[in-house]
């Protein structure tokens, strides 16, 4: 595609020559002759350090936030190099013409919130999937299409020239529908601002990422992005889904009224989309589904009352993409279980055992409350916090894990760039003085084997805190870890150990 198509919209101006376009890439080592290279300014590092590097490898054309240096120019004179204000949003116009703006050519369901837009995600597309929709999904556990697996996902909403990528191979392989989680990091930093979004859910709005958006109120207009995004789509009959319970919904919905066709969805208040009856079973979830076009029973694979939210979310988007509910019912049925999602380790043990990616507290505490109403021994909660991330959730974690958990064993997450300690004497101090049901193990895998020792017949042990991930995250590397991997492990060594003894 030619650097003048590539460019419509953008607010760039070429002068010069018109070459060919072969790529858009924002990292200097992707770079192949013919591409298109975006300079992005990260929070570690400048991708203008590495203009010279991708004009070395061939770049047709370099997009900068600040003018290229003189020598530059004159080292590379048939480059092409322009400056942008704001190279993300250049970026964001540049991938849709690119990729010959694949949204327009799909159904596309939005889902922001702080909890449940994975899980929302995988019933959403389990009924689309049912009622003949094909869906393409573009989420935190991966980008896929038809159960196909296109790319493991390096973010929940990658960067506008990955997510235009996905779409238009979603449409090659004759998609007809999209999912997307969007993450408060994407709205606010311009990823999705060129797609053409049908439907947008709102589930929730906790504390978290702060240490990003700095305060809630910032992070939740980070969030109400979307709907401004989903007004200004081209798309005939838009609709917005939102949660009625979550505090936010009243702003919401006052600020969309006349806008946009609107269904709301909730537990408690009055909605357009409830569930009655709910019953919270040791292997399944069932209600009621009410919805203006009648009512269908709903056995849910997925277990506890935070399930029935992600449900009822994912039946309101299903319903305003034109399913009837008898159709959007079957979808949630039809799902077995979402990866690191209360994801149950089976290896043969008298006791179960859940893997969950909650890794805020009121993630924690939802999933904790949700365990007590099942039948139980004890229950054991191994956990920790991730490092460079929001500290203001440590102390919080940690209290919901001792006040909801007989035993809580805390432990080392992600801890990035931190002091693994550091971590865990941050997560301490909601804990010190308070309850004594805990103990400290810093290493994760011993931490995992510690609990399974623990269970006795009838207990419930969570892991809670890296869900689906199977890697752990070090100051300088990233080394192969799955909390479900070792718990099966160490699952089987106690149970190897009890026969040894007979």
């Amino acid at each position: 595609m030619k650097l003048s198509k590539v460019l419509e919209g953008s607010g760039l101006r070429r002068t010069g020559p018109d070459p060919d376009i072969t790529a858009l890439v924002n990292d200097s080592r992707q770079v192949s002759p013919g591409a298109l290279f975006f300079a992005l300014p990260g929070a570690r590092t400048d991708g203008a350090n590495f203009l010279r590097q991708a004009l070395e490898k061939g770049a047709a054309a370099a997009v900068c936030a600040a003018e290229p240096p003189t020598e530059l120019r004159a080292a590379f004179p048939s480059a092409i190099l322009l400056r942008a204000e704001t190279p993300f949003d250049a970026l964001s116009r540049a991938a849709s013409n690119f990729y010959s703006r694949p949204s327009a050519r799909l159904k596309i369901y939005g889902i922001t919130g702080t909890k449940g837009k994975t899980t929302t995600a995988y019933l959403l597309e389990s009924a689309l999937k049912l009622a003949g929709r094909r869906p393409g999904v573009i989420g935190t556990i991966n980008y896929r299409v038809d159960g196909r697996v296109l790319a493991p996902a390096a973010n929940t909403t990658p960067l506008p020239h990955t997510l235009q990528e996905m779409l238009s191979r979603m449409v090659s392989a004759d998609a007809l529908s999209a999912v997307l989680e969007v993450s408060s990091h994407a709205l606010a930093l311009g990823r999705v601002e060129d797609v053409d979004f049908d439907c947008a859910v709102f589930t929730n709005l906790q504390r978290d990422h702060l240490d990003f958006h700095k305060d809630r109120e910032k992070y939740f207009l980070a969030k109400a992005r979307l709907f401004d995004l989903l007004e200004r789509s081209q798309k005939g009959d838009k609709a917005a889904v939102i949660n009625a319970d979550d505090e936010r919904s009243a702003w919401l919905l006052r600020r969309l009224k006349g806008k946009l066709r609107t269904l709301t969805f909730a537990l408690e208040e009055k909605a357009d989309v409830y569930a009655e009856g709910m019953q919270i079973l040791h292997d399944r979830t069932v209600f009621t589904l009410k919805t203006p076009l009648g009512e269908v029973p709903v056995r849910l694979n997925l277990l506890g009352r935070h399930n029935v939210y992600n449900a009822l979310a994912a039946a309101a988007a299903a319903l305003a993409g034109g399913l009837d509910p008898r159709a959007a019912a079957a979808g949630l049925e039809a799902l077995t279980n979402v990866p690191g999602r209360l994801e149950r380790v089976e290896a043969g043990q008298d006791f179960t055992v859940f893997v969950d990616y909650a890794h805020t507290d009121a993630a924690l505490e939802s999933v904790l409350s949700n365990l007590g109403l099942m039948p139980h021994g004890r229950i054991i909660t191994v956990f920790g916090c991730g490092g460079d991330r929001d500290r203001t959730k440590r102390a919080p974690m940690g209290e919901v894990a001792c006040s909801l958990s007989d035993l809580a064993i805390i432990t080392s997450d992600n801890p990035r760039g931190e002091d693994p300690l550091a971590i865990i004497d941050d997560i301490e101090k909601g804990v010190t003085d308070k309850y004594s049901n805990y103990e400290v193990i810093p290493d994760r895998g011993r931490a995992i084997e510690k609990a399974m020792q623990q269970a006795r017949t009838g207990d419930i042990v969570l892991i809670a805190g890296k869900g689906h991930e199977t890697y752990q995250i070090l100051k300088d590397s990233a080394v192969h870890f799955s909390d479900g991997e070792a718990a099966a492990e160490a699952i089987k060594r106690k149970l190897a150990a009890v026969e040894g003894e007979k």
